[in-house]
């Protein structure tokens, strides 16, 4: 498996966890945006005053504010590297990048994954409040596919407890939270579920379901999914070829995207979509994300 991320690698403080969340012998090479680059280099990737910004981290442990276009750019060209067959699973390690990334091996996009969840979400009428890790993300980010439904945002640091309960807040009103950002722990979904009273959707758990789908080529179902019985029995049906059409179909990919990825025709990509909502017993693409994304979050 390969991460690839917008900092430095390794990340220690993120893909260890989410290995860990896998009930798979992984084999994982960590690919950064800024690897190789000098500290010149790297200052030089400031935001401009056009651009937008994302947050990521050093391998000090230190973290740093970049320009989004121009370190997605280096990472789509690390991504674009990739022959078929050198991984069996690309994973983007970031949720702030809305873009595609021009992959030839199986890939999950964090930024596609959390957003599918969203607007699954977010269609049943429910009122969705997304929590930001930079406070300038709460006015450049814009997603055009939420722009129907209510969503409240707010900011608050990964692992600042104190900003967390502030941001609460501002999602008074909220039905669902959502924390936008791999860099989010456990600790934090716990502490925000619990000052809140509310359901508390993680970006980790999302992609980590996501990878699961991907990856597991056994028939049995992922131990994860037994919370959630339904939708661990309809998954059965599946075979490990329809899991992971499943899982690329959930991120929005067109038929020509997810064959290009899987190595097969798009005619065959229609075919299988067809034969997981079929054996999925459901008629959108929108109830098939809300049954997997309420796995990963029981009680949602």
């Amino acid at each position: 498996m390969a991460f690839v991320s917008v900092g430095q690698t390794p990340r220690l403080d993120i893909v260890p966890d989410m290995l860990s969340q896998l009930d798979l012998p992984i084999a994982a090479t960590e690919f950064g945006g800024l690897d190789g680059l000098s500290d010149v280099e790297i200052a030089a990737l400031t935001p401009r005053t056009s651009e937008q910004a994302i947050i990521t981290r050093l391998a000090d442990g230190s973290d740093i504010v970049l320009s989004k276009p121009r370190i997605a750019e280096r990472m789509a060209a690390i991504v674009s590297r990739f022959a078929p067959y050198d991984f069996d699973l690309v994973v983007i390690l970031s949720t702030g990048l809305f873009r595609e990334f021009d992959s030839r091996c199986p890939t999950v996009n964090a930024q596609r994954a959390i957003e599918s969840g969203i607007l699954a979400l977010a269609s049943q009428g429910t009122a969705i409040g997304i929590v930001q890790p930079l406070a300038q993300q709460v006015y450049e980010v814009e997603v055009p596919a939420l722009s129907a439904y209510r969503v409240l945002m707010s900011h608050a640091s990964p692992g600042d407890r104190g900003a967390l309960a502030e941001a609460l807040v501002d999602l008074a009103e909220s039905e669902i939270i959502v924390l936008n950002s791999v860099g989010y722990t456990e600790a934090d979904r716990a502490m925000v579920a619990r000052a809140s009273g509310k359901p508390v959707v993680l970006a980790r758990r999302i992609v980590a379901g996501a990878m699961r789908l991907l990856l597991d080529g056994r028939r049995e179902v992922p131990r994860s999914y037994h919370a959630s019985p339904i939708l661990a029995e309809r998954l059965q049906r599946l075979t490990p070829r329809e899991r992971q059409v499943l899982s690329l179909a959930a991120e929005g990919l067109s038929n020509k995207a997810i064959g290009r990825q899987l190595g097969i025709s798009p005619k065959t990509v229609e075919i299988h979509r067809s034969k997981v909502m079929s054996k999925m017993e459901v008629t959108s693409t929108g109830a098939l994300i809300r049954l997997v994304v309420s796995a990963e979050h029981p009680g949602l």
